[in-house]
């Protein structure tokens, strides 16, 4: 049975910190202690830490969320570094849901993340809509996959070779049996906007955030489960101090592991005895290259978000015939993540003979800029792993979602502080994205992995 957190509050109230001017930087030093520690300052991060204020409502009892990101700038942060995409077009019933809700949350952004006094909120959405191709051999499963995003109330229509051409005439479609076309609630926006928006609703709601990094934990075995079953509660989590060897203990009643793709890593820390972590967690940073080019000639405002049937992706990036896009490339070809440099090549050798085939008009390309980002790449089923640590009882996990967390986060922040306040998931039941699938060897396989 799940505990919610106020199970696990001091009966006395920690008291809450007074209002923080939106957009203020970290704090330097953490505080003593907090109520919920999340480990991870991305857009997942701050949306679980919002929605656990928003449903603290009006039982507020001055709940103590600290928000640790060790990236301040961003710089390499996933969130900022993707593509920006939002669709409904997944084979997981889950992932549909969860973009549904998602989907929703945008549409209103203003009356969830709207700050008084500050400026409204302007994602810069694009509704152009996801297209997948189909060759002849993925037809089947992609016409499946449609029926049920559409039983989950999804807008997708099937397209034919022929009305493909007639709604692109721009595109070659001499290899595809069929395609699905997003007719709502698909496109892209800016990453970095909404990012900045849960974060600066959360600190205005009371949430504390520093810069540092998670390197040990203090934990208290439970000594009195079952030979082989031992657990342990988290008690304090040392933050290091950015260019400092210092660090902050922090005592917690709740952490939350939220940190992407070194959310895995975070398991391996220093204080986590190695037989509470097992299975370990398969969560691993993946590199992906997104390049810019410039085809005046290309698809122009008609142009969606075409998942080609190699593999190879693009969109439109603004205006003015500029456009971005890439692919990921074969496991055994999976690029050293340990920087984040570009291989100009794999835009010239792999992807630019891919778009040129779909889209004739771009054998006349001119690349622009490029840049690398991690996938939180899962690497048992390409999906997000939500929900309490089977033996790190105050440990809970949101991360793993593959490429796809950007456009999850409002509803897995919300099943996640759901989880915390109230020890149940209320709007959307995501209990199958648990750790147990993990134990079971039961993997929930993702079919439209990008």
């Amino acid at each position: 049975m799940v505990q919610t957190l106020r199970d696990q509050l001091p009966s006395s109230g920690s008291g809450g910190r007074g209002w923080v001017p939106p957009g203020t930087l970290p704090d330097p030093r953490p505080p003593d202690e907090a109520d919920v520690v999340v480990v991870g300052g991305g857009v997942l991060g701050w949306s679980v830490a919002y929605w656990l204020k928003v449903l603290e409502g009006q039982r507020r009892h001055g709940m103590k969320v600290l928000v640790v990101e060790r990236d301040p700038m961003y710089s390499r942060a996933s969130t900022v570094l993707s593509a920006g995409g939002i669709r409904q077009q997944f084979s997981l019933r889950e992932n549909i849901q969860m973009s549904r809700f998602s989907a929703s949350f945008l549409r209103d952004i203003n009356e969830h993340l709207g700050v008084p006094n500050e400026p409204p909120i302007d994602i810069q959405f694009q509704p152009s809509g996801y297209l997948f191709l189909a060759s002849p051999q993925q037809a089947a499963a992609l016409e499946a996959t449609v029926q049920l995003q559409r039983d989950e109330g999804a807008q997708v229509a099937l397209l034919s070779p022929t009305q493909l051409k007639a709604k692109f005439p721009w595109m070659n479609t001499e290899d595809v049996a069929v395609a699905s076309y997003g007719l709502e609630d698909e496109g892209w926006f800016d990453p970095w906007t909404l990012l900045n928006a849960f974060r600066r609703k959360a600190i205005s709601l009371g949430v504390q955030s520093c810069s540092g990094e998670v390197r040990a934990f203090v934990i208290s075995a439970n000594h009195m489960m079952p030979p082989g079953q031992l657990s342990a509660r988290i008690k304090y989590v040392h933050v290091h101090m950015p260019d400092s060897i210092e660090y902050q203990p922090v005592a917690c009643a709740i952490v939350v592991n939220a940190a992407g793709a070194w959310a895995g890593k975070l398991l391996e820390a220093e204080g986590l005895p190695r037989a509470l972590c097992r299975p370990p967690l398969p969560i691993q940073p993946r590199k992906r290259y997104v390049f810019t080019w410039h085809c005046p000639n290309g698809p122009g405002l008609s142009c969606p978000f075409l998942i080609d049937t190699s593999g190879a992706y693009f969109r439109r990036d603004g205006f003015a015939g500029n456009y971005l896009g890439g692919m990921s490339p074969p496991e055994e070809e999976e690029p050293d993540p340990s920087d984040l440099s570009v291989d100009h090549d794999y835009f010239q050798e792999q992807i630019w003979p891919r778009l040129a085939r779909r889209v004739p008009a771009f054998e006349s390309l001119r690349v622009g800029g490029s840049w690398a980002g991690y996938y939180d790449y899962n690497t048992f089923d390409q999906n997000g792993v939500l929900g309490p640590h089977p033996r790190l009882e105050n440990m809970f996990l949101a991360a793993g979602f593959s490429g796809h967390g950007l456009q999850h986060a409002p509803a897995a922040g919300r099943a996640v502080a759901e989880l915390l306040v109230k020890g149940r998931y209320e709007t959307l039941d995501l209990r199958r994205l648990g750790w147990d699938r993990l134990v079971d060897g039961e993997p929930l396989r993702e079919q439209g992995v990008v």
